[in-house]
């Protein structure tokens, strides 16, 4: 049976399925995977954030605390369109990218020409990393240590240097010593805040200072992927001083509050013509899931609400524990907490998993420091049961 291939000849790299041939999805199947998809959220919104089901529960029964994911997942507008977006899987994402760039528009208040869509914000911070390699190797990175770990890792495959400033006392960025620290051949300054891994935030005009004292000739990438879950006083974004100053460029991801980690989606603003420098080191295609479902988690007021309550309530009960331990912490701004085991980390780590409990990897000069990602109320009171009796276990 004769068929025409829907894609361009140059990228027809591979057999060409007929549709009568095609594996048919009957509706029974469709079904029951729309049912399962949108299962953890039969309770309402308001249960979810506290009763759901882990929304990457392994069959061994690990709790997963390692890698700072949001456990409630997508809200139930964006669950509707990773289902509706089989129907899309055959065509390029061309109209998805648009649809969110012009959401994105409305809700930060820029021209569209401002925004960057990436495969999550870890793409983006590497075309941050491409700008700095510009102009050849020799070109600095200036960064906090410990820090996450993206950034200077990839644009040291291109010849940039980091030059590592330490914590402040209370295990925030030292903008101070990384002004210092700033020379004819610094090209990037990359501050995270909340920072992973301390979960620490900077006040914003305590950044807004910073950003305004760097050299325009260097670019300052300020990365907000924890943003929605601060509440101290006086944190905040500083994408409004991107019109202001042309060297700032700000990143956001789907990967925290909106639980979308593992359909990358993250985006950048800048001027005009930073946007358009940092477009042009694109690394990927944005996949037209991860879009849809990125666009419709921005109407998802209540259930991001409640997702946000219940990461920061539970939190808060994290930090109280490990104040009741006496063990030294971070101010957490993020959905973990870091805070001093009293024993290398390493071991702190297998004594629980050993429990059940798998948290986070060391950090540069941490060595007993663990950070431990929050997560749903049940895996939170497992946590709570048996923290106490590790952390009385110390070196």
């Amino acid at each position: 049976m004769p068929f025409v291939s829907a894609l361009p000849a140059d990228r027809a790299d591979g057999p060409i399925v007929p549709t009568a041939l095609a594996p048919r999805l009957s509706r029974r199947s469709a079904l029951l995977g729309a049912a399962a998809l949108l299962a953890p959220l039969s309770a309402g919104i308001g249960r979810a954030a506290t009763s759901a089901a882990p929304a990457a529960a392994r069959p061994d029964g690990l709790i997963r605390l390692s890698s700072n994911e949001n456990p409630y997942g997508p809200s139930p507008e964006a669950r509707r369109e990773i289902l509706a977006s089989a129907d899309e899987a055959p065509r390029y994402a061309f109209d998805s990218i648009r649809r969110l760039v012009d959401a994105l528009a409305e809700r930060e208040h820029f021209d569209r020409s401002q925004l960057v869509i990436g495969s999550g914000s870890g793409e983006i911070l590497n075309m941050a990393g491409l700008l700095a390699a510009e102009g050849g190797a020799g070109g600095e990175l200036i960064a906090a240590e410990p820090t996450f770990e993206d950034l200077p890792e990839f644009a040291a495959k291109f010849g940039v240097v980091t030059r590592s400033v330490p914590l402040d006392a209370g295990h925030r960025h030292d903008l101070g010593a990384m002004h210092a620290a700033i020379t004819p051949n610094t090209r990037l300054v990359y501050v995270c805040n909340p920072h992973n891994p301390t979960g620490t935030a900077l006040r914003r005009e305590v950044i807004a200072g910073f950003v305004r004292s760097v050299p325009q000739a260097t670019l300052v990438l300020v990365d907000e992927a924890y943003i929605d879950l601060a509440d101290a006083d006086g944190v905040g974004t500083v994408v409004e001083l991107v019109n202001e100053q042309p060297n700032l460029l700000v990143t956001r991801t789907f990967s925290k509050i909106h639980g979308l980690a593992g359909l990358r989606v993250g985006y950048a603003i800048a001027t005009p013509a930073l946007a358009a420098r940092l477009r042009a080191k694109q690394l990927a295609w944005p996949n037209i899931t991860g879009l849809r479902a990125a666009r419709a988690s921005l109407g998802a007021h209540g259930f991001l609400a409640e997702t946000r309550k219940a990461l920061i309530a539970d939190r808060n009960r994290i930090e109280a524990a490990v104040d009741r331990s006496g063990m030294a912490r971070a101010q957490s701004q993020g959905n973990f907490v870091f805070f001093d085991t009293g024993r290398p980390v390493r071991e702190f780590a297998k004594a629980m998993l050993d429990r059940g409990i798998q948290v986070g990897r060391p950090f540069a000069r941490y060595d007993t420091w663990a950070r431990v990602t929050v997560g749903t109320r049940p895996e939170v009171d497992r946590l709570l049961a048996v923290l106490p009796s590790e952390l009385r276990r110390r070196a």
